[in-house]
């Protein structure tokens, strides 16, 4: 789904925002046994980004430019427990002709939702993935992509939304498991960049802070990311009582108690109705959600705390710290940071506080305000993002807002 027709879903579901939506832009959920989503019980030893299965994949959108394929393959959670990821791998069909061998972008996607269905893989084949508009782009300069559906999207489990160590985890070892697969051409010099918006964004600055300490062997040259949620404590707060964010927040919850069980005690603190409320949340995908809690706060689904007050549990803020990016290791490769100057979803100040933290630990970067709103944002930084590539695969010189 490409971010027009996203946002203009959103309107149309806004517009009937009364009661909640009975369906999402995406394909039906599916658990039957034997599903190619249904991880292997027990799950086999593997290193990280050892792949544990393959399938071609049919993405319409990319049958002419890409080579799709499904791939299940070992990862580390927050807590560095072995567990199985999902994601797609798109391998381009027309031959590598700029300098070197072929560059790999490892995307990093932004918001899905918290149902299985809302998995970025099934929606590339059903044609309802938002982020096809950078797929596509990144393809057409002759790069090949990489998409991980981070942790929680195998059958039976939850999504660890906005978790930065899981997010990041997965995400480079989608780029390891992504060599095994027959046809990628990916070596040891592969030049890889990470990328991603909103969480996405959040994704790919973690995963290049980490990526010297977690996949040192992998060649990264360059991050990009967009709309970052660095400060997840203050983008949960910032949500509460706004008119499509609420929802967000839900997801934010739900990942930390998914990620972290016994240290983000969210089920206690929510009433019967709250308690009714996440569980539906976990069945959605993310339009169904933004359109379904407007100006609602966190105190209508807890047993009468504010977001506030829960925040500032020691369990809860403990989490919250160890999820602060601007805490973790400044990337060592140049970065190049967008947001959106009217971004209503993801506060603009602490994207700059992390972009600031990290230029006074070294990294070279550049930031940059565009216009639009949050979603509309990562349409109008795609042109400057892909310029930003092409100028890092080129190694050409860099000039930094540092």
């Amino acid at each position: 789904m490409r971010r027009p027709v996203f946002a203009s879903l959103l309107g149309l579901a806004l517009v009937a925002v009364a009661g909640p939506m009975t369906a999402s832009a995406a394909p039906a959920a599916t658990s039957a046994p034997g599903d190619f989503y249904q991880a292997p019980s027990p799950l086999p030893a593997g290193r990280p980004g050892t792949v544990i299965r393959t399938r071609p994949a049919t993405v319409l959108a990319t049958a002419l430019t890409a080579k799709a394929t499904t791939i299940m393959y070992h990862s580390r959670d927050a807590q560095n427990a072995d567990i199985a990821v999902t994601g797609t791998v798109f391998t381009p069909t027309l031959p590598w002709l700029g300098r070197g061998s072929r560059p790999w972008v490892n995307l990093a996607v932004g918001t899905q939702g918290m149902g299985q269905q809302c998995a970025p893989s099934k929606q590339f084949v059903a044609t309802t993935e938002q982020e096809l508009e950078p797929v596509e782009l990144l393809l057409a300069n002759g790069w090949g992509v990489v998409v991980s559906d981070y942790e929680g999207y195998t059958a039976g489990s939850t999504p660890t939304y906005v978790a930065g160590v899981s997010e990041a985890h997965t995400v480079l070892d989608m780029a390891r498991a992504a060599a095994s697969v027959p046809g990628t051409g990916i070596s040891a010099g592969t030049r890889w960049a990470t990328m991603g918006y909103s969480q996405g964004g959040g994704a790919s600055s973690w995963a290049a802070s980490l990526a010297p300490s977690y996949a040192p062997e992998l060649n990264l040259v360059t991050d990009v990311s967009g709309g970052v949620p660095a400060d997840v404590r203050n983008v949960a707060e910032s949500l509460d009582g706004s008119l499509i964010g609420e929802g967000l927040q839900l997801y934010a919850l739900i990942g930390l108690q998914q990620a972290y069980p016994g240290r983000f005690p969210l089920d206690e603190a929510l009433s019967v109705e709250g308690r009714a409320t996440v569980a539906s949340v976990k069945t959605q995908c993310v339009v169904q959600t933004l359109a379904s809690f407007p100006l609602k706060r966190f105190s209508d689904y807890s047993t009468g705390q504010t977001i506030q007050q829960f925040n500032t549990r020691p369990d809860v803020a403990s989490v919250y710290a160890e999820n602060d990016l601007s805490t973790r290791p400044a990337p060592t490769v140049p970065v190049f940071q967008y947001h959106a100057a009217l971004d209503e979803i993801v506060p603009i100040g602490q994207a700059r506080a992390l972009n600031q933290t990290w230029c006074a630990k070294g990294t070279r970067m550049v930031f940059s305000v565009v216009p639009g709103d949050h979603i509309t944002g990562e349409t109008t930084g795609l042109p400057g993002a892909v310029s930003w590539l092409a100028d890092r695969f080129a190694e050409r010189p860099l000039q930094t807002t540092c």
